[in-house]
């Protein structure tokens, strides 16, 4: 890279963050969730062309931003809690994208003509709720832990199944061949290699963290585990997402355990607090910025199936995984599974799968039209009717004789 490019790219990068930055202080004081505000933003500069904008590689997407945005919220969500709910997470990531996918998928084959093994590609780009877009907007809601932690859990789970399962259908959807064997075998790598490599390391490096006394390090060590984990499961065709997760959930709980003092345990949560909120800003304005609403009026029909779809298959997701669960942790009131059909949002991840597609997909452009408009449906109009529903239904209101604040999921339970 040339010196000039480089510092063009630094340019771009500080006009980035002082952007973000402006509107985050203006989404703060109309209060309005400022992930929605950032892509609403985004989409304003793009139509008006007020500055130049920066182009959008899904490469840096996937290996720059998704790290810290994946460790950040696996870091710090508590371990007692997941476990309390880790079955419905596991069938909301698991069963639950499969089934999104292969409803979306069947919808835009069957209404839209599109092949499908394309369609199906299509649906394992949407079918993951974004752990960038569903932590963003739960945090600044308030609710009560024993209703955020299910959507952020399974949004941390399911983009790594997403992935695995784009990147099992991909090679079929281009060359029209289907190989189910193959499929397993890519799955299985990618699952089973992806939490197998973030668990080793993130053992590993908490053990090492032990030995150390010095914050700062401490913070390098973290750092290092974060990306260290997406790149080596990447560089072994595993799933880096996954292996990710893996790590910081370990790093963040058996970490804690056995090498961290309470003085560094507090600035790593800062510091990863601080990565996922950065990573956040520049990638929902990177998404507004690459939405076309001429392109979203010309696909206006295709669009409207997908969000349809997509809508249709959250809800019978969320209602079978009720239902399968009923008497745990997730035996919730309808109004409070209103709230996770409702808060399955897609933003960045969605968008860097479309644009990564190669240009030999077949009818590319009506897919990367029919990801943006589920995008910028899920983010601005479930994004910012979210609080709305919320209060509308009571969700996460104390109960009768209950104190004010927000409970833990371990102490309702």
């Amino acid at each position: 890279m040339t010196e000039a490019a480089i510092e063009d790219l630094v340019q771009q990068v500080a006009w980035l963050l002082l952007g973000a930055t402006l509107i985050a202080i203006v989404a703060r004081k109309i209060r309005v969730p400022y992930a929605v505000a950032l892509v609403v933003g985004g989409l304003i500069v793009e139509e008006t062309h007020i500055v130049g904008l920066p182009e959008i590689d899904p490469g840096l997407v996937l290996f720059a931003f998704l790290p810290p945005l994946l460790f950040d919220a696996a870091f710090r969500l508590e371990a007692r809690e997941l476990r309390l709910v880790a079955r419905p997470v596991l069938l909301l990531a698991v069963p639950g994208v499969m089934i999104t996918a292969a409803i979306v998928g069947g919808a835009v084959s069957l209404l839209l003509g599109v092949p499908l093994l394309v369609a199906l590609l299509f649906g394992s780009v949407v079918a993951a709720t974004d752990p960038v877009a569903v932590t963003g907007v739960i945090k600044q809601l308030g609710l009560p832990s024993r209703i955020a932690v299910i959507p952020e859990a399974e949004s941390l789970v399911n983009d790594g199944m997403a992935i695995t399962l784009y990147t099992a259908l991909i090679g079929l959807a281009v060359t029209g061949g289907v190989d189910a064997l193959g499929i397993v075998e890519i799955f299985g790598l990618e699952v089973l290699g992806g939490v197998a490599i973030g668990s080793v390391l993130g053992f590993v490096f908490s053990r090492l963290t032990g030995f150390v006394d010095d914050h700062l390090i401490e913070m390098m060590i973290s750092t290092v585990l974060a990306y260290g984990s997406y790149l080596i499961a990447d560089q072994v065709h595993a799933s880096g997402a996954l292996a990710c997760v893996a790590a910081g959930l370990i790093h963040g709980s058996y970490g804690r355990e056995v090498g961290m003092s309470g003085e560094t345990s507090r600035l790593l949560d800062d510091l990863w607090e601080y990565l996922g909120f950065l990573a956040n800003a520049i990638l929902f304005l990177l998404v507004g910025f690459s939405v076309h609403i001429e392109d979203l009026v010309e696909s206006a029909w295709p669009v409207v199936v997908a969000v349809g779809a997509v809508l249709v298959a959250r809800v019978l997701v969320v209602e079978a995984v009720g239902r399968a669960t009923a008497g745990g942790p997730f035996a919730a009131p309808a109004s409070e599974r209103a709230v996770y059909v409702w808060s399955g949002l897609r933003g960045a991840l969605t968008i860097a799968l479309v644009l990564g597609l190669p240009p030999e997909t077949p009818q590319r452009d009506l897919l990367i039209a029919m990801a943006f408009g589920v995008v910028l449906f899920t983010l601005v109009v479930q994004g910012l009717t979210l609080p709305v529903l919320i209060r509308v239904l009571g969700v996460g209101r104390p109960a009768k004789g209950e104190p004010a604040g927000s409970p833990s999921l371990t102490e309702s339970t």
